[in-house]
């Protein structure tokens, strides 16, 4: 058995994450994805990805190369639990036994009677990724209007996403969870004990909002959350035995301090490798973090970080335009951040965001000015 493999697949590769994999010459699967995004970036060590002991991919796109490599082996178990929306709940019900879901199919959402459901619930897809096809209904003359925006959420997401990420024909239905949002990146070790990379709080401009639009990082919000986020993880973990297994996990933290997971991303941290704000912000590579089962000194890295916060923004490409006939103006999005610590431009003719941004600054009033930014302002 080898150590760590790395698979690159869409829909972005970061330039650090390329980098690493060649300062370290950590083993990449060679496929047709790694080959472009590396293609300036000469002497990766490509592998043909078998027999690896952990695996780390900056996308779930992966999943499938994975599943059909790696049947009947743990690291299958740990992906089909996780992807699994509806699994997972039922895996850690002995955790939180009051916990309402359930599972119905697109075909059954329609006649889904609404009366027999909790007052406020969330609908999601069983398999998914990001916000598509999430949505919070608040009462029962919402149902309608919703059924109708997912089914053209799903014809519009197959066009840049394989149906192993998103299973369009089963949606879990569970009560919401009022509290704080938090995502956290975090590896299980050897030991299956975890490891934090990163805690983002999720910011909402809105109670109805369930965008992705930013995420903030903090010595506060690190130091206020490690311990508790820690042994909540630990529990799930040994819940599902996971080990030698990177993670993103979403998570409502109650009033009560009760840490609920919303769900479990399994063989990555942050997806379109925003997890690089650990980078920018600490000094954390968490690619090198995983290879060596290293754990960060939460204590030393927080010294000098106090009054500051870290974000990253994800600049969506509004949905009623034809992305054919325009430009983005990035110079005019540029000025509307105080601190950028990375800019990155995306494929938005084939992706659904247009930017990317990392950044730092000294008080939440900008981060509330990115949560109200209007995408359309930036066209050409």
């Amino acid at each position: 058995m080898k150590e760590a493999l790395f698979i690159i697949e869409e829909p972005y590769v970061s330039e650090l994450m390329l980098k690493t994999m060649k300062k370290n010459n950590f083993p990449v699967l060679k496929n047709e994805v790694a080959q472009r995004a590396s293609a300036d970036i000469c002497g990766l060590n490509f592998v043909d990805g078998r027999g690896f002991d952990k695996v780390y991919s900056n996308s779930e796109n992966s999943i499938e190369w994975v599943w059909n490599n790696y049947k009947d082996t743990e690291l299958a178990k740990y992906i089909n639990i996780s992807k699994n929306k509806y699994e997972m709940r039922k895996v850690l019900k002995e955790v939180y036994p009051d916990f309402f879901f359930q599972e119905v199919s697109l075909e059954e959402i329609e006649n889904v009677d609404t009366k027999n459901l909790p007052q406020k619930f969330i609908i999601k897809p069983s398999v998914g990724f990001l916000s598509m096809g999430v949505h919070k209904v608040t009462s029962s003359s919402e149902w309608a209007g919703t059924v109708q925006t997912i089914k053209k959420e799903i014809i519009d997401f197959k066009k840049n996403f394989p149906e192993a990420v998103l299973n369009s024909s089963k949606f879990i239905i569970e009560e919401v969870l009022e509290g704080e949002e938090f995502a956290i990146d975090v590896y299980f070790d050897d030991y299956g004990h975890s490891v934090i990379m990163n805690i983002f709080a999720h910011p909402f401009v809105s109670e109805d909002d369930v965008s992705d639009r930013a995420y903030i990082s903090s010595k506060e919000i690190i130091e206020n959350n490690l311990n508790n986020f820690e042994n909540v993880l630990n529990n799930i973990g040994q819940k599902i035995g996971f080990k030698n297994f990177p993670t993103h996990i979403e998570v409502i933290k109650k009033a009560s301090g009760q840490v609920v997971p919303i769900e479990i991303n399994p063989m990555r941290f942050a997806g379109w490798c925003t997890t690089d704000l650990a980078y920018y912000a600490y000094g954390i590579n968490i690619y090198e973090y995983f290879v060596h089962n290293k754990k960060p000194d939460w204590e030393n890295i927080l010294k000098d970080k106090e009054g500051k916060i870290y974000y990253f923004a994800m600049a969506e490409t509004p949905t009623d335009i034809d992305k054919n006939r325009i430009t983005f103006d990035y110079e005019a999005l540029k000025k509307c951040f105080s601190k950028i610590l990375d800019f990155r431009k995306i494929d938005y003719i084939n992706k659904p965001v247009f930017a990317v941004i990392f950044g730092e600054t000294n008080g939440k009033d900008e981060i509330n000015k990115i949560l109200e930014l209007n995408m359309h302002d930036f066209i050409k």
